[in-house]
């Protein structure tokens, strides 16, 4: 074909753009038959130099889950989380291994059938690309009903670089390629084909192979483009029998490539050779490469649907089951074997049910939910049928194929099955976070309808109702006996082995449950990495109760082995919590910007809307780093959600974020109403201590009664604390704090001195953020004292440990405060305030002491992103090295050595 100037120019500029080190993605849009095959193939041609992977979305009922990956030589998804995201650092790999040689171009043809967990990997890849030698070039339909979201989102990120929309030929393109088969061709003849064509550079060649010009230009009535199947089948009935044979195979195998011997094999081909070099010589069949053991595939998507059409309906049946038991895969076998029956087949039916339980017990919902589907087609009772097809809706939200799932729920409204119906209306609402609406719609279901439930859809229901309790923050007072129930059923579904450790552990901590306490602590091992595979969800549970209760080191122990698993391919269902509660674990321990790149990390892996948990730790990053507007941002998304929907574990981390933000840096009149807005939103049950909820947060809340005047509640507040389980070791000086600042508000200066005395010889080594707060209420109070020996000491102390922590609203207030000025401006508090987000977790990684290799693992990126991030990083910064880089952040001063 000839490709336009603009479009050629535009190709020159994302090549050379991606051989600078600017990663690129070129986008060639366009409807079938408009060259977007063609000039991608242009594309690799002219990409002189590059390392060239190529792959194609296939055509297909299933798609298999990261095909396209494996289409692109990734091999190290044997094991690999169905986490796009986790998943597609093994492309990252593989970029890296091949940058050295040169950049690389990934070149994805009719990216519209891919399969959406390779689209998603895909988007990951660009998405956090910096500095890599890499230019991705998708060929695609335009956005239709069917594009789904990972589509949409790859798409929207490939706009913000150059795309070719490809409209069809122009007349003079369309002249020379008639001209170049007939140069007599005549102008007026040449238009009248083009427009009869429209503009389509396949139909334009098809008509020519099957016509010539000649005959064209003197038809009264032209071929019209629908009628290419029969076109087809009259052209395909003057080739020998072994070239038709392979051509029907190669259609029937779909739009894909195939080996010269499968095809063989399947059309009973005798001199596969001569059929093949037919077919490649007639256009019909392409070849990946001239030789002859290069796969091969149909010229063009139209062109296979035309083939396979073209083929009696008898044969097509025989070439299916051939193909079947051709195939590699059980899924390949299954989808042929489904694609061969022509009536109901009740047997077939139950074998694909079967394999469907199979999948689902292994956590494949997609492919249970593909094979549910088929199930359903072929089964003959209806009630059967749309149970499950029921179950294949299940399957596909487990999966999070919502966009399928969306377009089936007005048929669900209807379904006879009322149980599995509300199975499948409650879990959307939980993919959606509207927990509120899914308990609503489990409650509805009657007694009646589910004692008459299957065991395995009355698990669900009292699990999945015991969850949305939970999540929309009801009463708990049915919760045990859900739980009970459900583990008295015959039929579990392992599936939801997660929500049920988790509701019975929350509701342990609720009620007090010693023994349930103790089976979380001792049924795993006390080392994190000791825990079996196959228990980390417990391990999960564990250390979120670390996190909830403030053992920061405990709680990050767990939950850093926990997200290295799922980093390594461990299935996560945790929409980013894990991720979110170890920034918190880390945030409290001290290590702020670790926090800071877990934190974004977690945010990465939302599906949907946020998940409570996030949104209320998120606002105490920022408070305390003195960034007020994003932290009262995000404190009010926070409340809106959980003043509808009061879970008690977020409400309680907000209550954390809350309190920490008006001491960071709220005036006095808005700390004295803090309690009252705290119990404005979430009621008087705020200050409800339900059982064993951990000590943390009944601190913070009993701060905001000391700032309220209710030294009373406080006092309670504080003698609550001391009473729950497992106490941190912080808990050796904290109440005494906490009591201190009473004193301190009923003006007895002398008992504070005491409690604040006490607080700081019981310091343990965690909580720095704290012990600062400690050490500058002992300066007030000793300053008021007249004791300045001890006011400067616990002033010096408390402004090193906010500057470490680079607690900027902190150390600000003890320079407004101290009689003479301090050390610590906002650049030697944080030396990385020049830095992008990116760049701040790669600065982070490096001074940690992680390799480039470890670095690109644990933020999703390759190696060459690191680099071109750290180069920046040092310029920014005014350094050379890593061991300056970490001088700078420990004492604020480049080069120097600590």
């Amino acid at each position: 074909m000839l490709w336009q100037d603009e479009q050629l120019n535009a190709i020159s500029a994302a090549l050379e753009a991606a051989r600078s080190g600017q990663p690129t993605v070129l986008s060639v849009l366009g409807k079938p038959g408009m060259g977007k095959t063609s000039l991608l193939r242009e594309i690799a041609t002219r990409a002189s130099g590059f390392n060239v992977l190529q792959a194609d979305g296939q055509q297909s009922a299933y798609r298999e889950p990261f095909d396209l990956l494996r289409q692109l030589g990734v091999r190290s998804l044997g094991g690999i989380s169905r986490d796009p995201l986790v998943a597609a650092q093994g492309l990252r790999d593989l970029v890296d291994t091949l940058s050295p040689t040169g950049p690389v171009l990934i070149g994805v043809d009719d990216l519209q059938w891919a399969d959406q967990e390779s689209v998603e990997s895909l988007y990951w890849l660009v998405h956090r690309a910096y500095g890599d030698r890499l230019l991705m070039v998708l060929g695609s339909r335009p956005e239709g009903p069917g594009s789904t979201g990972a589509w949409r989102r790859l798409i929207h990120q490939a706009s913000r670089g150059p795309a070719l929309w490809l409209t069809g030929l122009s007349f003079e393109q369309a002249a020379a390629a008639v001209l170049a088969v007939d140069p007599s061709a005549d102008p007026d003849a040449i238009r009248r084909l083009w427009d009869h064509c429209s503009r389509s550079p396949f139909h334009l060649d098809s008509l020519l192979r099957q016509y010539g010009f000649s005959e064209l230009a003197a038809m009264r009535s032209l071929p019209a483009p629908s009628e290419l199947a029969a076109r087809t089948k009259a052209e395909l009935s003057g080739y020998p029998l072994d070239v038709v044979a392979l051509v029907h195979a190669s259609a029937v195998l779909g739009y894909g490539w195939q080996a010269l011997p499968r095809l063989a094999a399947i059309g009973q081909v005798d001199d596969p050779a001569g059929a093949r070099e037919a077919l490649v010589e007639a256009g019909l069949l392409v070849a990946r490469a001239p030789d002859m053991t290069s796969p091969l595939r149909t010229s063009h998507a139209l062109a296979r649907a035309a083939i396979y059409q073209s083929i009696p309906y008898a044969r097509r049946r025989q070439l299916h089951l051939r193909a079947a038991g051709q195939a590699g895969t059980v899924m390949e076998s299954l989808e042929h074997r489904v694609a061969a029956a022509d009536h109901y087949d009740d047997a077939l039916a139950a074998e694909l049910e079967l394999a469907a339980q199979t999948a689902h017990g292994a956590g494949d919902f997609g492919q249970a939910g593909q094979m549910f589907r088929w199930a359903s087609e072929l089964s003959n009772d209806a009630a059967i049928r749309n149970r499950r097809w029921l179950d294949a809706v299940i399957d596909m939200i487990l999966a999070r194929d919502v966009a399928w799932v969306r377009q089936q729920l007005p048929a669900v409204l209807s379904a006879p099955d009322l149980a599995r119906r509300a199975v499948v209306h409650g879990l959307m609402f939980g993919v959606e976070k509207r927990w509120l609406d899914a308990w609503a719609t489990y409650t509805a279901v009657s007694q009646a309808v589910l004692d008459q439930a299957e065991s395995v859809v009355r698990y669900r229901l009292l699990v999945l109702t015991a969850w949305s309790m939970i999540c929309a923050g009801r009463d708990l007072e049915e919760l045990a006996q859900l739980l009970t129930r459900a583990a008295n059923e015959l039929t579990p579904d392992r599936a939801l082995i997660g929500n049920v450790i988790f509701a019975r552990g929350m509701l342990g901590l609720r009620r007090s449950d010693t023994a349930a306490l103790d089976e979380t602590f001792d049924s795993i091992p006390a080392r994190s990495s000791d825990t079996p595979l196959q228990l980390t969800y417990k391990l999960a549970w564990r250390g979120s109760v670390h996190a909830f209760w403030g053992n920061a080191a405990a709680s990050e122990a767990d939950l850093a082995e926990v997200t290295t698993r799922i980093r390594t391919g461990v299935g996560d269902n945790s929409d980013g919590v894990y991720s979110g509660l170890l920034a918190f674990a880390r945030w409290l321990n001290g290590s702020w910007n670790l926090a800071d790149v877990e934190m974004r990390i977690a945010l990465d892996h939302v599906v949907g809307q946020p998940h409570p948990m996030l949104r209320a730790i998120e606002p105490l990053l920022h408070a305390g780093r003195g960034d007020f507007v994003q932290a009262d941002k995000k404190l009010r998304e926070a409340a809106d959600v959980l003043e509808v929907m009061p879970w008690r574990e977020p409400v309680h981390l907000y209550v954390i974020s809350y309190v920490a933000r008006l001491h960071a840096g709220a005036d006095p009149a808005a700390r004295k109403m803090g309690l009252r807005r705290l119990r404005t939103v979430f009621g008087d049950s705020i200050l409800t201590v339900p059982g064993f909820t951990g000590s943390l947060w009944i601190v913070h809340l009993a701060i905001a009664g000391i700032w309220a005047g209710d030294l009373d509640r406080a006092g309670e507040l504080t003698r609550q604390s001391e009473r729950q389980p497992h106490p941190p070791r912080w808990m050796a000086w904290v109440p005494a704090w906490v009591r201190g600042l009473a004193a301190e508000t009923a003006g007895a200066t002398g008992p504070a001195r005491m409690q604040l005395d006490a607080a700081v010889a019981g310091f343990t080594d965690d909580l720095p953020l704290y012990r600062a707060h400690v050490l500058a209420d002992h300066a007030r109070v000793a300053a008021r004292q007249h004791d300045d020996a001890a006011a400067r000491r616990s002033l010096d102390a408390a402004g090193q440990l906010y500057r470490v922590l680079g607690a900027v609203p902190y150390l600000a207030r003890l320079n407004e405060t101290a009689d003479r000025p301090r050390s610590g401006s906002l650049v030697e508090v944080d030396a990385l305030s020049a830095l992008s987000d990116r760049e701040r977790d790669v600065a982070t990684l490096l001074v940690s002491g992680l390799t480039y290799a470890q670095i690109a693992r644990d933020l999703y990126v390759t190696r060459a992103t690191v680099g071109f991030h750290t180069g920046r990083i040092y310029a920014k910064t005014g350094v050379t090295s890593r061991a300056e880089l970490i001088d700078l952040v420990r004492s604020g001063t480049p080069g120097r050595r600590n």
